[in-house]
């Protein structure tokens, strides 16, 4: 039978069509729901603008688009999106204050379920990247609190290491990294001082083996947090040194340490108040500590 060129050319093209579509890369799956991120939608929220490329390109919009970033806060000392009865109740403790990035409900819970336990430890430059926004957010917040006693550095490449004396974070038991073959809070801390060219401090050891906190009432928390941290002095010392070194306006005239200490969960408080405590009471020199975490419950 003979084949006319208009069909050949028909032939030829689907083959070609065919045999590029084999060929191509498929789309990069989503990390949470496992599905092309192409096949998503795009996402509205204005949080998008302040996200790092490597979250966008982690996440496909729809998973994007359902976390539930924490970005009215009405408890200015935990976070917390709504009022908080602990923060009224107690107003004044060891640290400053903490922000977090997203409100942990179901969905964020299962996030970070795939990375602390079931050793998805790919998750962990995007919980990072998620908490880089609101690093940089409380870093301007303290700056402008500040700017009435001292005139604040606006300069990009100087701000961070201008406001932030070391970063620090909150340690795991050795059963617990054996567990799990990682320190979640050290991770999403490296990230942080990596980024901003800050000193990353293991300022804490945990002092004894406890279960998880997030079995137990708030009561049992505040039990199991006493005495549970001791400060490492050599490495507190290094925080010393490196402020009365320092050529920081701030630090002239003053020796006042500001510390940043990081986890993933901020739940009661228990554990981010024995912590600042715990160095505040070692240190010879005033303290000041800020908490930084990926969830707020």
């Amino acid at each position: 039978m003979t084949v006319s060129p208009l069909a050949w050319l028909r032939r030829l093209h689907s083959a070609f069509a065919a045999g590029a579509q084999l060929l191509a890369p498929t789309s990069a799956a989503c990390f949470l729901c496992g599905k092309p991120q192409s096949a998503a939608r795009s996402v509205g929220s204005a949080v998008q603008t302040k996200l790092l490329r490597q979250l966008r390109e982690s996440l496909c919009g729809d998973c994007l688009s359902a976390i539930p970033w924490l970005t009215r806060i009405a408890c200015t000392r935990c976070g917390r999106g709504i009022p908080c009865e602990d923060c009224i109740r107690s107003p004044h403790g060891a640290f400053q204050f903490n922000r977090s990035a997203v409100h942990y409900n179901s969905a964020m819970r299962e996030m970070l379920a795939l990375y602390k336990y079931r050793g998805n430890e790919q998750l962990a430059p995007l919980l990072a990247a998620m908490l880089l926004p609101v690093f940089e957010a409380m870093t301007t917040e303290i700056i402008l609190r500040t700017s009435r006693s001292q005139k604040p550095n606006t300069k990009s490449e100087t701000r961070f290491t201008d406001c932030w004396d070391a970063v620090t974070y909150v340690p795991v038991s050795m059963e617990r990294e054996n567990e799990r073959g990682f320190n979640q809070a050290e991770q999403l801390a490296s990230r942080i001082a990596n980024d901003y060219n800050l000193p990353l401090m293991q300022l804490l050891i945990r002092t004894r083996h406890t279960e998880k906190q997030s079995f137990k009432s708030r009561a049992e928390r505040q039990r199991d947090t006493q005495s549970l941290f001791n400060v490492r002095a050599d490495q507190l010392q290094r925080v010393y040194t490196r402020i009365s070194n320092s050529t920081n306006e701030r630090n002239k005239g003053q020796t006042v340490s500001r510390i940043l200490l990081i986890d993933d969960i901020y739940t009661t408080g228990s554990t981010a108040e024995a912590c600042s405590q715990a160095l505040i009471d070692s240190a010879a020199w005033p303290i000041e500590m800020y908490i930084l975490t990926w969830a707020r419950s």
